[in-house]
């Protein structure tokens, strides 16, 4: 069998991984050029990339897939399927119809359930305790086709988009690698989606993740957990003539009357070093960074900044 493989992020490996010790198969692997990442802005491969090269698969790098010639070089590699892991782009319909058995995509949520680029933090962030795996045949809408396979998974209380987005990740491959056979042999029927349980989620841009104190502790909590690596969860801190962003990377709920304190104020206990006043209950801060710094636990970064405590964050 002739799978061209589609991906970007981590979240797509697992399930390239799979593919490739399937000894029949031959593979092709689709994946963004090179960008620029961080301070130095180094071009940097994708996670797939990097794997497709360790592992001798070809790989082809559309920036934009009406590039005349990528149908072209899609069809001359026969391909009898598309498998597609978060590669982030819609899939034109001239490159879809290009494999018989279709393209196949696995997305992390229960569709229709959070359709978009960002299901793991919306289902987090949203305080539900269940989520899971979708297969759905593509079509041209975003995550609208008709599903394959489904799969539920609980979202554990210290789940953050990280350790979901593994978990999840595994998840789907191992459910693909267990349908693949019987969509190929055609003993799989694809079923429409109820578009009336639809929800949708959008890309988070960097300024989202900054906290506002005026919401309960519980619902920033889930924030930081669902926003952990980006957009990051973060303060404002004057301190003296300086406004700082302190990014928040853990942190739990400490419960509380607020009725000496503003929402924003920070203040220390024996279970806490640095808590911040919601309008229900604290934030505890269990680790932090100042932007541009290291993490540190908040009982250190206490030791250098001791003026923290009995401040407002803004």
């Amino acid at each position: 069998m002739r799978i061209v493989f589609w991906g970007n992020p981590e979240f797509a490996v697992p399930t390239l991984e799979a593919l490739a010790k399937i000894k029949s198969v031959s593979l092709l692997a689709v994946t963004n050029p090179d960008k620029p990442v961080g301070r130095s802005q180094d071009l940097t491969p994708t996670p797939i990339k990097t794997l497709a090269t360790k592992l001798g698969i070809a790989i082809l790098e559309p920036a934009n897939l009406k590039e005349p010639d990528i149908a072209q070089k899609l069809k001359d590699f026969h391909p009898d399927i598309f498998i597609v892991a978060a590669y982030g782009k819609i899939i034109p319909a001239n490159i879809l119809s290009i494999p018989q058995l279709g393209a196949l995509n696995i997305h992390p949520s229960l569709l229709p359930l959070y359709r978009g680029p960002t299901p793991i933090e919306h289902a987090i962030a949203n305080g539900d305790s269940q989520t899971g795996v979708s297969i759905i045949l593509l079509d041209e809408e975003m995550d609208h086709g008709p599903i394959v396979a489904r799969e539920s998974a609980p979202i554990e209380t210290d789940d953050d988009r990280i350790t979901l987005s593994r978990r999840l990740a595994n998840d789907g491959a191992r459910l693909l690698m267990k349908i693949l056979p019987q969509w190929t042999s055609r003993e799989l029927e694809a079923l429409p989606q109820d578009d009336t349980h639809a929800s949708y989620t959008k890309r988070f841009e960097r300024d989202e993740g900054r906290i506002f104190w005026n919401i309960p502790a519980a619902v920033i909590e889930r924030r930081v957990r669902a926003f952990l690596g980006w957009p990051d969860s973060y303060a404002l801190w004057q301190r003296n003539n300086d406004i700082l962003r302190l990014k928040i990377e853990k942190a739990h709920v400490v419960l509380g009357s607020a009725a000496e304190r503003s929402y924003g104020a920070t203040w220390q206990s024996a279970d806490a070093a640095i808590a911040v006043q919601t309008t229900e209950g604290s934030l505890a801060i269990d680790v932090l960074r100042l932007e541009g710094a290291r993490s540190m636990p908040a009982e250190e970064f206490v030791n250098g900044y001791p003026d923290i405590i009995g401040t407002e964050l803004l």
